[in-house]
């Protein structure tokens, strides 16, 4: 590369030179043309080529700068049908006039039409290569992108002749500078196996280094390209082993076992001393060491909440009753303890080697949960409305809608169908309280509206009279309960002793508001307040109360959906959102393992590109951040239970 990039386009004696005695000669005689036989002599005195002629005038002119002139005799010489080495030299000479110009396109365009297998040897050839090299040696890195970019389409039409060994590596030096600077990292190592066999030794040290940073870094390629370079890296490339060991792991990720095992024979036979081998021999005997017919389940079987973990488990067990006996749900109890579901979590991952796990129901261990499980590299799709335990990169998914939406909706609903425009939040201390406060202050924010009040509580106070006056004074219009239904169920009494009530359906914000003492507001209750049962005992206090929720039972028992026909028959004839989402967790993982996820990297991948499934409330998927897409639907509290909105008159 050094030497082209010294070449001069007005030195082609120099080039040929500088290229040995044999190519002096043979550019020599080209120049001259061939050595005639004295009749052949006497014959062209009598019977002159007018192409011979026009070209000779034509590098004539070539050498006294007159392009314009050299480019004209050049056609002449075109046009008199010349011998296939006479062409080539006009063509060429056409193209040194065309990069002089700097016509990049024409330059290409004549470049392209040299036909003659010996082009290599016709006077300018190697000229022309070092001007289009040195035209992109210039420093890319401070180059502008569309300047980058321009480089890379001049290079491209540096295709001179094929095999053609000094031409090709010239093309790849440079565009393994242009794929560093543009980080074009699957095309470095495509163009760096190319080039390696034909550097020198100092330049092969270079682009190996480069191209094996890329190969070793797990986030510098997608699957997609890893299996291209594979299919198109020889198997005595230098870079073959590192390519061999990424394309291995990619196999692992996908749960690919089968594909994971040939290549690691056939890594073994190339390159039987890799020291990667035994690790990625123990990974995949891991991957294959488990149960797939065994889902874990993590519920409270003990404890306050032990209740909710019976139903929960029931719908797990009814989502894979069409299974027959092909699952085994085998459930340990949390108690509500991180510690204990700790333990769990690693019993269920090492000793009996389940293929995922389905829970925690309970947000106070759902993070120790999923960091045990990340640990142990079990997938678990967890069944709480903790927030940030989803993440699907590392295999961890949540069943309930997001925090984020149930807010949006709600504060949308108010916007069009409270009285006004005044805000407040009444919400337990903790980390769940924050966040819905926060999204709320955001929402109403971006509306124009205002929060009038933010008013936090112990989560182990019962006494909520004194906050009831405190909102009063405030003069809401809307209400958000950021807290669970046990805990709405004792605050709605206090805020009644206040005359605070419900705003009644519909909700119409023409309607007249109530004279006397008596204030409305519209209550809204986020997914974790929306239990009807535990609403019982303050039904009448939230009578009109807006719930964001991600599943609704029938009203009516005819209306019943097999699902909630199902758990009738078991003695739940009211199922929450709790047993929806457990009975679709349990049908999502079942149904994917079915069809063919037999691990747990093959089953991680399954769940997130899972777009739906036969699930009792609406799923379309699993989202990049691990959260279940599913649209929010709003109900009110009506009688004691949740039914679809009324429409206003």
């Amino acid at each position: 590369m050094r030497l082209l990039s010294r070449l001069r386009v007005f030195l082609p004696l120099a080039v040929a030179a500088a290229c040995g005695p044999a190519i002096t000669n043979v550019s020599a005689a080209a120049d001259a043309g061939p050595v005639a036989s004295p009749d052949a002599t006497e014959q062209a005195l009598v019977d002159p080529d007018p192409a011979a002629e026009a070209l000779a005038r034509a590098r004539t002119a070539y050498a006294g700068r007159d392009l314009a002139a050299a480019a004209a005799a050049a056609d002449e010489t075109l046009a008199a049908a010349p011998a296939p080495e006479a062409a080539d030299g006009a063509r060429l000479l056409q193209a040194r006039v065309a990069l002089l110009e700097r016509r990049w396109d024409d330059a290409r365009r004549w470049l392209g039409e040299v036909r003659g297998a010996d082009a290599k040897y016709v006077p300018g050839y190697r000229e022309l290569a070092a001007v289009l090299a040195a035209d992109a040696q210039r420093p890319l890195e401070q180059a502008s992108e569309d300047e980058r970019r321009a480089t890379a389409e001049r290079l491209a039409g540096l295709a001179l002749v094929p095999g053609d060994d000094l031409v090709a590596a010239a093309r790849l030096a440079v565009q393994l500078r242009l794929d560093l600077a543009l980080g074009q990292r699957a095309a470095l190592v495509q163009h760096a196996a190319a080039y390696l066999p034909l550097a020198s030794s100092g330049d092969a040290r270079r682009w190996t280094e480069e191209a094996e940073q890329v190969l070793t870094d797990p986030s510098a390629l997608t699957e997609n390209e890893v299996q291209e370079l594979w299919t198109g890296v020889a198997g005595d490339s230098p870079l073959w082993p590192s390519l061999a060991r990424r394309r291995i792991e990619v196999a692992l990720a996908a749960g690919d076992l089968t594909t994971a095992g040939e290549l690691l024979e056939r890594a073994a036979g190339v390159r039987p001393g890799a020291p990667w081998l035994r690790e990625l021999r123990e990974r995949v005997a891991s991957v294959a060491d488990v149960d797939a017919t065994r889902i874990g389940v993590l519920v409270p079987t003990t404890g306050p909440s032990a209740e909710l973990g019976r139903r929960a488990l029931a719908a797990m067990e009814l989502a894979l009753a069409p299974f027959g006996d092909r699952f085994v749900l085998e459930a340990r109890d949390t108690g509500g303890d991180e510690t204990r579901t700790r333990e769990a979590v690693r019993a269920l991952g090492t000793e009996s080697k389940v293929v995922a796990i389905l829970g925690p129901i309970e947000a106070r261990v759902a993070v120790a949960a999923v960091e045990e499980a990340a640990a142990v590299g079990v997938p678990i799709v967890s069944l709480n409305v903790q927030r940030d335990v989803a993440d699907a990169a590392r295999c961890r998914f949540r069943e309930f809608p997001t925090y984020a939406a149930e807010v949006e909706a709600l504060i949308g609903y108010a916007w069009d169908h409270a009285r006004g425009h005044r805000v407040a939040v009444l919400r337990a201390t903790g980390r769940y309280g924050e966040i819905v406060a926060e999204l709320v202050a955001e929402a109403v924010e971006r509306r124009g509206g205002e929060v009038v009040a933010v008013e936090p509580y112990a989560s182990d106070q019962t006494e909520f009279l004194s906050l009831a006056t405190t909102l009063r004074r405030a003069r809401p219009d809307v209400i958000v309960f950021a807290d669970a239904a046990s805990r709405v169920a004792l605050v709605a009494p206090a805020l009644a002793y206040e005359d605070l009530w419900p705003q009644p359906s519909p909700h119409d914000p023409a309607s007249t508001a109530p004279g006397g003492p008596r204030r409305e507001a519209l209550y809204l209750l986020p997914s974790a307040a929306a239990d009807p049962a535990a609403l019982a005992d303050a039904r009448r206090y939230l009578d009109g109360a807006v719930a964001a929720v991600g599943f609704v039972a029938a009203a009516r028992a005819e209306d019943r959906t097999p699902f909630e026909t199902a758990l009738a028959a078991l003695g739940t004839n009211a199922p929450t959102q709790l047993e929806a989402f457990a009975y679709d967790a349990a049908r999502i993982a079942a149904t994917l393992l079915d069809g063919g996820a037999a691990n747990r990297p093959a089953l991680c991948r399954a769940l997130a590109q899972a777009e739906s499934a036969e699930t009792a409330a609406p799923f379309a998927g699993f989202g990049a951040d691990g959260e279940a897409r599913r649209p929010v639907r709003l109900v009110h509290l009506h009688d004691g239970s949740f039914s679809a909105l009324p429409t206003s008159p």
